[in-house]
């Protein structure tokens, strides 16, 4: 090659490394004044402190971009990250590109400037109650990169969400017991024809079957319990005159009522004997009535249409041509005359019926609690659960339950019970084989869902929790506990409502702080009995929010006597702002 032709060769390749040098420092340029003015972007985050609703966190940034700040062709990459001591979790990257740029999500203009928006669900972690969101964008043009520097975003997180109190509505199984329990006995006594005089001779009196249930009524009476009412009704059958078989039921009733009260005075009268009192002192006073019910048609023509008579359906529609009473008893009794079997149906109906009613006998109150105790085995299944309900003493109702699921162990309602005892003392792990056991004995019953949707609901089992309160709707009022499954969802809109008839719980509270309704939710925290350290922790809360220290600052100090409550209240961001307060500080201590 020629010294000229090299020369022009030389000064071509020179010419073009110089062209490329001035294209790096024109592209270096663009993104190295946007690193340097980097702070002249202004985000706005929300919520400013990140916040659990639910499992999630939702936040959304706005970027707002200054006028004759971004690069035509520059493309800026956001990825905010949340950051944690030991991890961190990646959100979700947008592209953000200048006017001419190739890509991006949103488009910013040199001149004017503009703003981008981006938004994410963040899933909660414990791990994040203390963290920040930052981000560290970063701008590139053609292969040049550059970091624009780490901007913090938000501090994290808010988890008062899930602070879900253990106050669901548990099931108790109804003890059954009844304080008063009315035993009735009834026999019958029967009649010749046309006769109102009793004889224990008479044909129907002397069969076996009558005259043991004439013997139980008397045995019965042998009791010696109190005798709440005696009721005697007498009939006739329907084949005489109206009113002559009106008269004679009404005879039978009188003579039953002899009978009756004469038995019982000479037991009453043994009785005082053998006490050695007066027939007064002992006689028993018993309320007694007596009705005469006539003829008894409806009894012939039920037995008539019972009967294995051939010409039945022809009787039938004999007696039920005649709409004259007179005829009709006539034709009955001419068919009693001729047909043996008629007679035999009618024989029966020629009666008087002793009801007695007594009341049973019943253990005092203070019997049953001292027995329960000492002696449970000595109990019925239902006086023992009814005991559980004479004492206030939590000890003593599990004691009570306990026993029962030893000396009743096929019935449920004690392994129930004694299971509601033990969630009641926030026992879940000893609870749960009790509530168990109880479903198993007792399958798809409502009461012992409703407490296994509980236990579900305490392990964070939500999913499962509702499917036992779904089919536990049939028979229990599930609503509150429903309510509850709802702040797990972030619906504090829907957990109000199905909380509706309910007060002064803590749940609800919980749901009307996280809806911003504070004034309610500082009501229903002050009418809550018995108040826990949790409820005066929320109470904390909500002066925290509202900006009432003494209010944030009184309560903290009653809740922080629980020791895991005092760690953390110090580092939970719902006190962020208060991180530097004196008082705060004195509290956490």
């Amino acid at each position: 090659m020629s010294k000229p032709l090299k020369l022009i060769y030389m000064k071509g390749k020179f010419f073009s490394i110089f062209l490329l040098a001035i294209a790096l420092i024109f592209t270096s340029c663009d993104i190295q004044k946007m690193a340097k003015k980097y702070d002249t972007v202004k985000y706005e985050t929300t919520p400013q402190v990140l916040e659990t609703h639910g499992d999630k966190i939702n936040v959304s940034v706005k970027g707002n971009i200054p006028a004759k700040y971004f690069g035509k062709k520059v493309v800026v990459d956001f990825t905010p990250v949340l950051k944690w001591d030991g991890g961190s979790y990646t959100c979700k990257s947008i592209k953000i590109g200048g006017e001419k740029a190739e890509s991006g999500d949103s488009k910013i203009t040199k001149k004017t400037g503009g703003s981008f928006t981006w938004s994410d669900v963040i899933p909660y972690q414990p791990e994040m109650n203390v963290s920040e969101l930052v981000v560290n964008a970063k701008a590139t043009k053609g292969k040049k990169t550059v970091d624009l520097g780490e901007v913090k975003l938000a501090d994290g997180v808010i988890y008062t969400s899930i602070r879900i109190g253990r106050d669901q509505d548990l099931s108790l199984a109804e003890h059954g017991y009844k304080k008063e329990v009315i035993v009735s006995k009834n026999a019958n006594l029967y009649f010749d024809y046309n006769s109102s005089k009793l004889s224990e001779n008479q044909k129907l009196n002397k069969l076996d079957e009558n005259k043991k249930a004439i013997q139980d009524l008397k045995d019965f009476i042998n009791l010696n319990w109190k005798i709440k009412s005696i009721d005697i009704n007498a009939w006739a059958s329907p084949e005489g005159e109206e009113q002559y078989n009106a008269n004679l039921s009404n005879d039978r009733a009188v003579a039953a009522k002899k009978y009756i009260e004469s038995y019982i005075e000479k037991l009453d009268r043994d009785i005082a004997k053998s006490q050695k009192k007066k027939y007064a002192e002992v006689k028993r006073e018993a309320p007694l009535t007596i009705n005469g019910k006539g003829e008894d048609f409806d009894g012939f023509m039920q037995a008539i249409e019972k009967s294995n008579l051939p010409e039945k359906q022809a009787i039938i529609n004999v007696i039920k041509s005649q709409t004259d009473k007179a005829k009709r008893e006539r034709e009955i009794k001419n068919m009693s005359v001729v047909y043996a079997e008629v007679e035999a149906i009618l024989e029966p109906l020629r009666r008087a019926e002793i009801v007695v009613s007594c009341f049973e006998p019943k253990r005092t109150d203070d019997d049953i609690a001292r027995l329960s105790l000492t002696a449970p085995d000595s109990l019925k299944a239902e006086e023992l659960l009814y005991a559980a309900t004479l004492t206030e003493n939590i000890d003593n109702k599990l004691k009570i339950y306990k026993s029962g699921t030893q000396i009743y162990p096929s019935d449920w309602k004690f392994w129930n019970n004694a299971g509601y005892i033990l969630l009641s003392q926030n026992k879940l792990a000893e609870a749960t084989p009790f509530i168990e056991k109880a479903n198993t004995l007792s399958p798809n019953n409502p009461v012992v869902l409703n407490n296994l949707g509980v236990i579900a609901t305490w392990n964070k089992q939500y999913d499962k929790a509702k499917e036992y309160f779904d089919q536990a709707k049939a028979g229990v009022d599930v609503n509150y506990n429903l309510g509850i499954l709802k702040i797990v969802e972030g619906d504090y809109a829907g957990a109000l409502k199905l909380f509706a008839g309910k007060s002064c719980r803590y749940n609800i509270a919980l749901a009307q702080l996280l809806s911003t309704d504070y004034t309610s939710a500082a009501r229903t925290l002050e009418c809550i009995p018995n108040k826990t350290p949790e409820v005066y922790y929320l109470m904390a809360i909500v002066g925290a929010r509202t900006g009432n220290n003494s209010m944030m600052i009184d309560n903290l100090k009653l809740a922080v006597q629980d020791p895991n409550l005092k760690a953390q209240a110090k580092t939970d961001r719902e006190f962020l702002k208060y991180a530097n307060n004196s008082d705060f500080q004195a509290v956490i201590k």
